[in-house]
Protein backbone atom coordinates (compact mmCIF):
# COMPACT_ATOMS: atom_id res chain seq x y z
CA UNK A 1 0.00 0.00 0.00
CA UNK A 2 2.47 2.61 0.46
CA UNK A 3 4.40 1.71 -2.54
CA UNK A 4 0.82 2.20 -4.37
CA UNK A 5 0.73 5.79 -2.56
CA UNK A 6 3.77 7.48 -2.81
CA UNK A 7 3.46 6.22 -6.85
CA UNK A 8 0.08 8.27 -6.77
CA UNK A 9 1.79 11.33 -4.88
CA UNK A 10 4.36 11.36 -7.78
CA UNK A 11 1.74 11.41 -10.30
CA UNK A 12 2.74 14.94 -11.90
CA UNK A 13 6.45 13.88 -11.88
CA UNK A 14 6.15 10.60 -13.45
CA UNK A 15 3.92 12.42 -16.36
CA UNK A 16 6.67 14.52 -17.10
CA UNK A 17 9.34 12.11 -16.72
CA UNK A 18 7.23 10.02 -19.39
CA UNK A 19 6.56 13.13 -21.63
CA UNK A 20 10.94 13.15 -21.78
CA UNK A 21 11.54 9.57 -22.34
CA UNK A 22 8.85 9.64 -25.55
CA UNK A 23 10.57 12.30 -26.38
CA UNK A 24 13.61 11.13 -26.59
CA UNK A 25 12.73 8.49 -28.74
CA UNK A 26 11.20 10.56 -31.52
CA UNK A 27 12.72 8.92 -34.61
CA UNK A 28 13.27 5.56 -33.53
CA UNK A 29 12.53 2.45 -35.68
CA UNK A 30 8.90 1.03 -36.43
CA UNK A 31 8.32 -2.69 -37.39
CA UNK A 32 6.11 -6.12 -36.58
CA UNK A 33 6.91 -6.56 -33.32
CA UNK A 34 5.67 -9.77 -31.34
CA UNK A 35 3.75 -7.32 -28.57
CA UNK A 36 3.89 -10.26 -26.00
CA UNK A 37 7.00 -10.95 -25.51
CA UNK A 38 7.94 -12.96 -22.05
CA UNK A 39 10.40 -15.61 -21.08
CA UNK A 40 7.20 -18.05 -21.73
CA UNK A 41 6.91 -17.38 -25.08
CA UNK A 42 10.45 -18.44 -25.31
CA UNK A 43 11.51 -22.10 -26.07
CA UNK A 44 15.10 -23.31 -26.09
CA UNK A 45 15.63 -26.75 -27.95
CA UNK A 46 18.87 -28.17 -30.17
CA UNK A 47 21.08 -25.49 -29.18
CA UNK A 48 18.53 -22.75 -30.74
CA UNK A 49 15.77 -20.28 -29.66
CA UNK A 50 12.27 -20.33 -31.21
CA UNK A 51 9.57 -17.45 -30.29
CA UNK A 52 6.62 -18.51 -30.17
CA UNK A 53 2.43 -17.08 -29.64
CA UNK A 54 2.85 -14.00 -32.11
CA UNK A 55 -0.69 -12.75 -31.94
CA UNK A 56 0.19 -9.89 -29.42
CA UNK A 57 -0.93 -8.65 -26.60
CA UNK A 58 -4.94 -10.54 -26.38
CA UNK A 59 -6.15 -7.49 -24.71
CA UNK A 60 -5.72 -5.40 -27.59
CA UNK A 61 -7.46 -4.60 -30.87
CA UNK A 62 -6.59 -6.58 -34.22
CA UNK A 63 -5.37 -3.63 -35.90
CA UNK A 64 -3.41 -2.23 -33.00
CA UNK A 65 -1.74 -5.40 -32.60
CA UNK A 66 -0.55 -5.45 -36.37
CA UNK A 67 0.48 -1.84 -37.03
CA UNK A 68 4.01 -1.44 -36.39
CA UNK A 69 5.63 -0.53 -33.11
CA UNK A 70 9.34 0.04 -31.75
CA UNK A 71 10.68 -3.54 -30.95
CA UNK A 72 11.95 -1.82 -27.70
CA UNK A 73 8.68 -2.71 -26.41
CA UNK A 74 9.32 -6.47 -26.61
CA UNK A 75 12.58 -5.62 -25.00
CA UNK A 76 11.07 -4.46 -22.16
CA UNK A 77 8.35 -7.20 -21.62
CA UNK A 78 11.49 -9.59 -21.56
CA UNK A 79 13.07 -7.63 -18.78
CA UNK A 80 9.37 -7.27 -17.38
CA UNK A 81 10.13 -11.18 -17.54
CA UNK A 82 12.69 -11.48 -15.47
CA UNK A 83 10.94 -9.78 -12.53
CA UNK A 84 8.40 -12.34 -12.63
CA UNK A 85 10.73 -15.10 -12.66
CA UNK A 86 12.25 -14.01 -9.69
CA UNK A 87 9.51 -13.67 -8.30
CA UNK A 88 8.47 -17.52 -9.31
CA UNK A 89 11.59 -18.50 -7.35
CA UNK A 90 11.34 -16.30 -4.38
CA UNK A 91 7.98 -17.55 -3.68
CA UNK A 92 8.93 -21.26 -4.20
CA UNK A 93 9.26 -23.60 -0.99
CA UNK A 94 11.76 -22.41 1.83
CA UNK A 95 10.99 -25.25 4.34
CA UNK A 96 13.71 -26.32 5.94
CA UNK A 97 16.31 -22.81 5.36
CA UNK A 98 17.57 -21.26 8.53
CA UNK A 99 17.66 -17.21 8.43
CA UNK A 100 21.22 -16.81 6.81
CA UNK A 101 20.02 -19.35 4.36
CA UNK A 102 17.02 -17.65 2.97
CA UNK A 103 18.59 -13.89 3.02
CA UNK A 104 21.02 -15.96 0.68
CA UNK A 105 18.60 -17.30 -1.20
CA UNK A 106 17.02 -13.68 -1.52
CA UNK A 107 20.20 -12.17 -2.64
CA UNK A 108 21.21 -14.68 -5.26
CA UNK A 109 17.51 -14.43 -6.56
CA UNK A 110 17.89 -10.51 -7.25
CA UNK A 111 21.69 -11.18 -8.51
CA UNK A 112 19.55 -13.38 -11.13
CA UNK A 113 17.37 -10.31 -11.53
CA UNK A 114 20.19 -8.02 -12.45
CA UNK A 115 22.39 -9.90 -14.32
CA UNK A 116 19.65 -11.24 -16.22
CA UNK A 117 17.94 -8.07 -16.97
CA UNK A 118 21.99 -6.41 -18.19
CA UNK A 119 22.81 -9.55 -20.16
CA UNK A 120 19.54 -9.16 -22.38
CA UNK A 121 19.98 -6.10 -22.75
CA UNK A 122 23.30 -5.81 -23.86
CA UNK A 123 23.10 -8.68 -26.18
CA UNK A 124 20.22 -7.13 -27.71
CA UNK A 125 22.07 -3.55 -28.08
CA UNK A 126 25.20 -5.46 -29.39
CA UNK A 127 22.90 -7.16 -32.29
CA UNK A 128 20.83 -3.70 -32.92
CA UNK A 129 24.05 -2.26 -33.12
CA UNK A 130 23.83 -2.46 -37.17
CA UNK A 131 20.08 -1.49 -37.27
CA UNK A 132 20.12 2.32 -38.47
CA UNK A 133 18.09 4.78 -35.89
CA UNK A 134 17.61 8.62 -36.31
CA UNK A 135 16.59 9.44 -32.79
CA UNK A 136 15.78 12.67 -31.68
CA UNK A 137 18.66 12.52 -28.83
CA UNK A 138 21.19 10.42 -28.24
CA UNK A 139 20.23 7.48 -25.60
CA UNK A 140 16.99 7.25 -27.07
CA UNK A 141 17.31 3.69 -27.35
CA UNK A 142 18.13 3.69 -23.19
CA UNK A 143 14.94 6.46 -22.68
CA UNK A 144 12.45 3.95 -25.04
CA UNK A 145 13.64 0.75 -22.99
CA UNK A 146 12.69 2.73 -19.81
CA UNK A 147 9.59 3.97 -20.88
CA UNK A 148 8.09 1.00 -22.49
CA UNK A 149 9.15 -0.81 -19.54
CA UNK A 150 7.29 1.58 -17.26
CA UNK A 151 4.58 1.43 -19.27
CA UNK A 152 4.44 -2.66 -19.44
CA UNK A 153 4.46 -2.87 -15.33
CA UNK A 154 1.53 -0.39 -15.45
CA UNK A 155 -0.16 -2.65 -17.58
CA UNK A 156 0.68 -5.78 -15.40
CA UNK A 157 -0.98 -3.73 -12.43
CA UNK A 158 -3.87 -3.77 -14.31
CA UNK A 159 -4.04 -7.33 -15.18
CA UNK A 160 -2.80 -8.28 -11.93
CA UNK A 161 -5.29 -6.60 -10.28
CA UNK A 162 -8.08 -8.08 -12.14
CA UNK A 163 -7.23 -11.81 -12.32
CA UNK A 164 -4.56 -12.84 -9.84
CA UNK A 165 -4.61 -10.14 -6.72
CA UNK A 166 -1.78 -12.59 -5.05
CA UNK A 167 0.59 -11.08 -8.14
CA UNK A 168 0.14 -7.33 -7.70
CA UNK A 169 3.32 -6.97 -5.38
CA UNK A 170 5.29 -7.99 -8.11
CA UNK A 171 4.68 -5.61 -11.11
CA UNK A 172 3.88 -2.67 -8.45
CA UNK A 173 7.42 -3.59 -7.13
CA UNK A 174 8.76 -2.83 -10.85
CA UNK A 175 7.41 0.21 -11.42
CA UNK A 176 8.68 1.46 -8.11
CA UNK A 177 11.83 0.79 -8.71
CA UNK A 178 11.50 1.95 -12.26
CA UNK A 179 10.50 4.99 -10.85
CA UNK A 180 12.57 5.40 -8.21
CA UNK A 181 15.70 5.16 -10.29
CA UNK A 182 14.39 7.34 -13.10
CA UNK A 183 13.24 10.07 -11.25
CA UNK A 184 15.88 13.18 -9.83
CA UNK A 185 17.08 11.82 -6.67
CA UNK A 186 15.80 14.81 -4.63
CA UNK A 187 12.25 13.21 -5.10
CA UNK A 188 13.05 9.93 -4.24
CA UNK A 189 15.29 10.58 -1.37
CA UNK A 190 12.04 12.31 0.52
CA UNK A 191 10.75 8.86 0.74
CA UNK A 192 13.50 6.51 0.95
CA UNK A 193 11.48 4.44 3.20
CA UNK A 194 9.17 2.86 0.38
Amino acid sequence: QAAADWLAEQGAAIAALLERLAWAGQGSLMTRIHGDLHLSQVLVAQGDVYFIDFEGEPLKPLAERRAKASPLRDVAGLIRSFDYAAATAARSEEAGLGVAQRQRRAALIEEFRQISERAFLAGYRESAQAIPHQWAEPGGSAALVDLFTLEKAAYEILYEAANRPAWLSVPLQGLLGCVRRLLPPAAVAEHADV
